[in-house]
């Protein structure tokens, strides 16, 4: 079996799997259980775990890719809520799978990976998270490009892994890479060198509990199987049928896995499919698997494609044929491969040769209908020396067309001499014309010398001037934009809901609820346009506020005392921490608390549980307020970024995105620097600097 089938197959078997996760169960009115899923969701005594269960109904039955993958990100996002460990993994499998292609995206998932799994085997989860977006990218490649910087990114991790599961990640990449690379390059990389890094894939994940090893299990199975077969090993046959019959448990196995169990819209005679596949591989070990099996598995093939079309009679045929010959039932035999031969297409020449040498075999054990042996040893040999001639025919044929590509090598030769001698000539002439024009702008440089420094003078205020209004023009763009964008969400909450308060149609029960929704969206308006205003009267100047000496540990401990009191979540603490007796600096002190209760307010609202501590110290001369929290962090590249004007690194967090920006113009003003302590690694830290500590 050369590299291509063993790709293809491989390839196919590993998809027909991954299909089974996305397509319907049994025949069913697809759009009306849709309807029947949505309404449940609609009702409230159903739960966030049903509701996670039937978002996952929903992907299987949508044909919609965009409805899918909302429907599969919103299980997600329940499945983290609940913590549900199985429906968190698999989710983001089928999502990185999906977002392959899309490095944003893809690191967004493991991100997600990273932050809920939990437990013992949790590396493992993400080793195969990170390994098998790649394995597909390589199974669907079009050329080796990508599988050879797998192979040098392989090379340079291997002598940093420091456990098993990075080990398995990287092996499943080297594996499919090079199989990628032996899909182009036969002579590359050999299958013995494949099958130890697959054995070594198997060696790490023994041992790990089978819903943990079950996916790395069956990409190991599913492409050991045909190297060993395709090498033509015979001590190697044995290991090959237990692979097979070790393929057929792990597949009824997996579908005991909860995730896949109480999934009503799975295809079962899809996995039946799959199945067939594993039963016509194993048709090829009779004398291995021994006749009671192999009755068995041709039953079960019988009955499955009983009612199939025909394109699966004729895998029945072939698999028919198989176990008719190892059964010695040549009568059957001859009958199974004359119907294969009135299937086959006259042009298929490879296709027929096989099937006639399998015929001339057949009779020559039988010693039986020998006039149909030599028929077929006839179309045989006719066949052959077709081919023959047609391969000679395409020889010459190379071979002509490789003399006029020499013919035109030479003509070619010759025209570039001529142009060679031209060129020569041209460049002479261009090489005087360039030093007569040097000389000339030499002396011509001189003169305007003098003339463009006085221009420069009179046009760097031009320039400084004309900077400033179209700085003053990008503002007033970019405000519009930013208000449009940031009105647009509670307005029309506002306008539907006060149009549905007219609805006659609506219960007086759920109309009773419009009233606060308005009423929360039109606070929430007013608080953006407040938002809006200060940012803009603090753009409008760089000026520094009126300044006046103030002792800031007071102050400091008043503002945590008071968002203390305020706070509705018990399971955070609030920390003072300084070893200054007093703290006297010239600032503002309105303007001050407001950046700093701002900072107290982000870290409540980013924090579950835990400690935010507030510490004030004087750092190299300068007074240094610190806010720090145990919540969820902000990325180290994400510290400049922040404190952009309507930035938000969490869209469902309530906010304009206009808090840190404005905290930044303050301290400005004040002359001092506000920034997020990178270093901090518990949570997030934002320090503010002042003059004036001494």
């Amino acid at each position: 079996m050369n590299n291509y089938l063993i790709r293809s197959i491989t390839t196919a078997v590993w998809m027909m799997l991954l299909c089974l996760q996305s397509s319907g169960a049994q025949e069913v009115d697809t759009s009306q259980t849709k309807k029947n899923l949505l309404e449940t969701l609609q009702s409230d005594i159903v739960d966030e775990r049903r509701q996670m269960e039937l978002y996952v109904d929903l992907y299987d039955l949508s044909d919609n890719e965009a409805d899918k993958y909302a429907y599969i990100k919103k299980s997600l996002e329940l499945a983290v809520r609940q913590k549900d460990q199985t429906y968190i993994f698999e989710t983001l499998d089928i999502l990185c799978r999906n977002y392959k292609d899309e490095a944003d995206s893809l690191h967004y998932y493991w991100r997600i990976g990273e932050e809920h799994l939990t437990g013992p085997y949790k590396d493992f989860y993400m080793a195969w998270l990170k390994a098998y977006p790649s394995v597909c990218k390589m199974d669907e490649a079009e050329e080796p490009n990508e599988a050879n910087e797998e192979i040098a990114r392989y090379k340079q991790h291997k002598a940093n892994l420091s456990d098993k599961s990075q080990e398995v990640q990287w092996e499943m990449i080297l594996c499919s890479a090079m199989e990628c690379v032996s899909y182009f390059s036969p002579s590359v990389t050999s299958s013995e060198d494949r099958i130890t890094h697959l054995r070594n894939i198997h060696q790490l994940v023994s041992g790990l509990p089978f819903e943990v090893s079950y996916k790395f299990d069956w990409y190991y199975l599913t492409r050991i199987e045909y190297l060993l077969r395709a090498d033509g090993k015979t001590d190697e046959t044995v290991k090959a049928v237990e692979a097979l019959e070790q393929l057929e448990q792990l597949y009824d196995n997996q579908f005991e896995l909860p995730f896949y169990k109480r999934r009503a819209y799975l295809r079962s005679r899809n996995r039946e499919a799959l199945r067939m596949g594993v039963y016509s591989e194993m048709l090829y070990f009779g004398d291995v698997i021994g006749r009671e099996r192999m009755d068995e598995v041709y039953s079960r093939m019988e009955a499955y494609y009983q009612n199939g079309d025909s394109e699966t009679s004729k895998d029945m045929l072939q698999a028919s044929f198989r176990y008719y010959s190892y059964t010695r039932q040549y009568g059957l035999a001859m009958q199974t491969v004359d119907d294969l031969l009135a299937r086959t297409d006259t042009a298929d020449t490879n296709g027929r040769t096989e099937l006639l040498a399998k015929k001339i075999n057949l009779i020559t054990q039988w010693k039986q209908h020998y006039k149909e042996g030599f028929d077929a040893f006839w179309e045989y040999t006719s066949l052959m020396e077709g081919s023959r001639v047609e391969e000679t025919n395409q020889q010459l044929a190379e071979m002509r067309s490789l003399f006029e590509v020499d013919k035109l090598k030479i003509e070619q030769a010759e025209l570039q001499a001529r142009y060679h001698r031209i060129a020569l000539a041209v460049l002479v002439i261009l090489l005087l014309i360039i030093l007569i024009w040097s000389l000339y702008q030499y002396r011509l440089t001189k003169r305007l010398k003098a003339t463009k420094e006085a221009l420069i003078l009179s046009n760097k205020k031009v320039a400084e001037e004309s900077e400033r209004a179209k700085e003053s023009d990008r503002m007033k763009t970019e405000f519009l934009q930013s208000m449009c964008h940031e009105i647009r969400t509670p307005l029309n909450a506002v306008c539907g809901f006060s149009t549905l308060l007219l609805n006659e149609d609506l219960s007086r029960e759920e109309r009773e609820e419009f009233p606060a929704i308005i009423e929360k969206n039109s606070n929430q308006l007013t608080e953006l346009f407040e938002d809006i205003l200060h940012v803009s009267d603090l753009s409008s100047s760089l000026e520094l506020f009126p300044m006046e000496r103030v002792d800031v540990l007071p102050v400091c401990v008043e503002i945590l005392g008071i968002c203390r009191e305020r706070a509705k979540n018990t399971a955070l603490a609030y920390v003072f921490e300084s070893a200054l007796d007093e703290c006297p600096v010239t600032t503002n002190i309105q303007y001050l608390q407001r950046v700093v209760e701002h900072l107290l307010g982000n870290a409540a609202k980013f924090t579950a549980s835990g400690t935010i501590r507030m510490s004030l110290a004087i750092v190299e001369g300068k007074v240094r307020i610190a806010v720090s929290d145990t919540g969820i962090g902000i990325p180290a590249e994400k510290a400049e970024y922040i404190f952009d004007r309507f930035t938000k690194l969490d869209d469902f967090m309530p906010g304009t995105g206009l808090g840190l920006y404005s905290c930044r113009l303050i301290v400005t003003r004040l002359g001092g620097s506000i920034y997020l302590d990178t270093s901090y690694r518990d949570g997030a830290c934002f320090c503010i600097d002042l003059p004036g500590g001494e």
